[in-house]
């Protein structure tokens, strides 16, 4: 009975086209992806839902994250990253967003402040804070200002030096994990540096006095706690600042931007991926009684899902090619600026493609996607990125000052 069923699975998969492995997964990176998969599926899904109706911040999910070793997978080997880091963040990145966007989007910012605490910061700090954030700490990024809005690389903010460090005043305007995270890294400016880039990094824990947060409503990724903070005369000691001060400026281009980009690019890729694998599931369950048809019976349908999975598949070829290339910079020594304008370009099209395809999965689904699920909440948490800094505008307009061969930033 077994070798008929056998026979039989085989006899109905003859014609199949199977999709190669290696153009949905870079080299090298089939288990990593498949163990993202099986995470994804267990720990981050049953939650999503929850997550996102209840405004609830996905602790547990980044937990089981961290638990699985992916808390710091960027940094190098040596001190308990992942081999090509990048082009392993950008694969677990796409894998967590089909299932739960809201806890993807946490963990790429606290991956964000973990790379950049082991690139600007000192040894000792390393030693002291990374350690953390790989045991289930979660870290955050304090950048954006009310004042700049998507210009989130231009701060207002001041601290200012003093006997015990620096008294740091700011109002942030959307923080991720605001609230939540158990240390924030905080951009702001020192009044008393003599670098012409006044630009400067304070660590800044969550329990701290004078540290204030405030709820987040918004239309999608509902769970990431993504609102305003304030820091009022907050003390940061001098061995909580992060790099120099000022000088920072470099590290917004040669660190958070790039892992900020190519991360937050992957997420679309994923959110769009998750949102078409939904409707493409339904489309083969639902069967119409008065034609006996399923709705990818429907030629219309197949070429609405296979317009979906091309302009998937063009935004993720565009991710991984960016990614090994910046594992590639990093192992060869030079900066990851050499990226930026692949990046630019990634996060446009990625946050332009996840609208078209999340709403082609909305059209497809139907009546049924229109209501409160998971291929109606893809359409909302997917619809963040273009406007998410710097927005799809701001990257345009970079892009095609390097095209006509003028300074990028004015």
């Amino acid at each position: 009975m077994v070798k008929i069923s056998v026979m039989e699975k085989e006899k109905q998969q003859q014609g199949i086209m199977e999709i190669p492995q290696w153009w949905t997964c870079p080299e090298g990176h089939e288990e990593l992806q498949k163990a993202a998969h099986v995470l994804g599926e267990k720990e981050l899904l049953p939650r999503a839902l929850v997550s996102d109706q209840e405004r609830k911040y996905p602790r547990e999910s980044l937990r089981e994250v961290a638990k699985a070793g992916y808390s710091a997978v960027t940094i190098p080997v040596e001190a308990g990253g992942l081999e090509d880091g990048f082009t392993a963040f950008a694969v677990l990145s796409e894998v967590f967003a089909q299932y739960c966007p809201s806890t993807t989007m946490c963990w790429v910012m606290h991956m964000t402040t973990a790379h950049t605490i082991y690139e600007a910061g000192t040894e000792e700090q390393r030693q002291r804070l990374l350690p953390r954030l790989q045991a289930g700490h979660v870290g955050g990024l304090a950048f954006s200002e009310k004042a700049t809005g998507g210009h989130f690389w231009n701060v207002g903010s001041e601290a200012k030096r003093n006997e015990s460090g620096y008294s740091l005043d700011a109002e942030k305007s959307f923080v991720t994990s605001g609230g939540e995270a158990d240390f924030y890294l905080v951009a702001t400016t020192s009044p008393e540096t003599n670098d012409p880039d006044n630009l400067m990094f304070l660590l800044v824990e969550n329990d701290q006095k004078g540290v204030e947060a405030f709820p987040f409503d918004a239309m999608g990724l509902r769970g990431n706690a993504s609102g305003p903070m304030n820091f009022k005369e907050v003390q940061v000691s001098l061995e909580n600042r992060i790099g120099g001060e000022g000088g920072m400026g470099y590290f917004n281009d040669n660190t958070i931007d790039p892992l900020f980009l190519l991360g937050s690019a992957a997420c679309w890729v994923g959110i769009a991926q998750g949102a078409l694998n939904m409707a493409i599931n339904g489309a083969k369950r639902t069967v119409h009684a008065d034609t006996g048809s399923s709705v990818a019976d429907y030629q219309v349908i197949r070429h609405e899902l296979a317009k979906a999975q091309i302009k998937i598949d063009s935004a993720r070829s565009m991710l991984y090619r960016t990614a090994e290339a910046m594992d590639r910079c990093q192992k060869e020594g030079r900066e990851l600026s050499e990226c930026l304008y692949p990046l630019w370009q990634l996060k446009t099209h990625a946050a332009d493609m996840v609208i078209d395809v999340t709403n082609a999965a909305l059209q497809v689904s139907g009546g049924r996607g229109y209501m409160t699920g998971q291929v109606e909440k893809f359409v909302r948490d997917g619809r963040a990125g273009a406007i998410m800094g710097p927005t799809n505008e701001v990257l345009r307009e970079w892009v095609g000052r390097t095209l006509i061969e003028v300074p990028w930033l004015d």
